[in-house]
């Protein structure tokens, strides 16, 4: 009797442990499903609401194409899509383009895939270019440091069919972009030349900060923002680049202080630049006697508002040239390009889809905070 109830639990005991063994065998199973992406046709995420988008923007046109795309994508494999935002410098401006980027390929059930220059080194930025071009990538949207020197390098890659969409900083018709997705650059430098106008109603001397003198967005940039001075008295003295340092927009922004006696105002063109500035203000005792204008909304840019540093800033929005540069090469690659050109020709005007200029003050700084809060946690 003994030994029958002992054979009895035994088996019972051997039924338990390998019933065991299959729940947890399929339970790996089913979290090893679940945890991979999706591989193909359309993703069932929820496309983000066209009501997201910082104070002062219209967005309805940019929606407009992300809808146009979306549909026209619907039903198809998106397996085979290796899209890479690749950007000039990895700054604090570009984690709203990266949260973007990863909101379009949640919607997609594509990887999000992002990577730069630590410090906008444009020989870093090349070999990031040529490893993509011969590892697979299919599709790159990308802020170029120097189109001259890397046309040659970018065209390489469209010719490997690599699909090209340029973000942020225009490119020459030499450099096979589909389209640039971006800030209409001149623009915003006209809207930090109005804004200096305006902060400096006595006029005086301006310094600007930039991190190149040659990249096409910050060449723009300038040129509106001297456009916009002219005729008035707010002069442009000096025009100091950091090469994409923000330790050398600090030193920077030291230096012009103590050597110009006479500085009432400095324009911040890069996204670091304008903290730069601020904290140089600050630190010399020189709120309200020296005003900044900067670019962008980084954290520094925000605490110069809040302390009186900042004057106005220029927003942009880098989260739509994530979000759509990835809708754009993700379609390229599943469409082909003459179907995405067409789908463009509504949104586009002479090759350039403007993500717009906004900006920033003290007054509608709190419907950006919201805006930002809002992006980080996927709209």
């Amino acid at each position: 009797m003994f030994m029958r109830k002992t054979a009895m639990l035994m088996l019972l005991a051997v039924s338990l442990l390998l019933s065991g063994s299959l729940a947890f065998a399929n339970g790996q199973k089913e979290s090893q499903a679940a945890a991979a992406p999706a591989a193909s046709t359309s993703s069932t995420a929820q496309l983000l609401a066209s009501t997201v988008h910082p104070p002062t923007f219209d967005d309805s046109k940019l929606f407009g194409l992300r809808d146009a795309l979306s549909q026209a994508m619907q039903g198809k494999d998106m397996s085979k899509v290796n899209t890479w935002m690749v950007v000039n410098i990895l700054a604090t401006y570009w984690v709203a383009g990266k949260e973007g980027d990863a909101q379009a390929a949640r919607e997609l059930g594509i990887k999000a895939q992002y990577e730069g220059p630590t410090q906008g080194q444009l020989s870093t930025q090349v070999s990031m270019y040529q490893t993509l071009a011969s590892t697979g990538a299919n599709g790159l949207f990308t802020s170029v440091i120097d189109p001259t020197s890397e046309a040659r390098i970018l065209n390489n890659a469209v010719d490997k069919g690599v699909n090209l969409v340029a973000i942020d900083s225009p490119v020459p018709a030499s450099v096979h972009s589909l389209v640039y997705v971006g800030t209409p650059n001149y623009a915003a430098g006209q809207a930090a030349g109005e804004a200096m106008k305006k902060a400096l109603p006595q006029g005086g001397d301006v310094a600007i900060l930039t991190g190149s003198l040659t990249a096409p967005n910050a060449l723009q940039r300038i040129a509106g923002f001297k456009a916009a001075l002219a005729g008035s008295n707010v002069q442009v003295a000096t025009t100091q680049n950091d090469n994409g340092s923000a330790a050398t927009a600090s030193s920077n922004a030291d230096s012009v202080i103590a050597s110009m006696p006479n500085l009432k105002g400095m324009y911040g063109v890069y996204s670091y630049d304008g903290p730069a500035a601020a904290v140089a203000v600050k630190s010399k005792g020189e709120i309200g006697k020296i005003m900044v204008v900067a670019d962008d909304n980084e954290p520094g840019t925000i605490a110069g508002l809040k302390n009186g540093t900042v004057a106005a800033s220029i927003i942009q929005q880098p989260y739509m040239q994530g979000y759509l540069g990835a809708y754009i090469t993700a379609a390229m690659e599943v469409l082909g390009k003459q179907a995405v050109t067409k789908i463009l020709q509504p949104f586009e005007t002479d090759g350039v889809i403007s993500t717009g200029v906004g900006t920033l003050t003290q007054a509608n700084l709190a419907a950006d905070e919201s805006y930002n809060t809002e992006i980080s946690t996927g709209g």
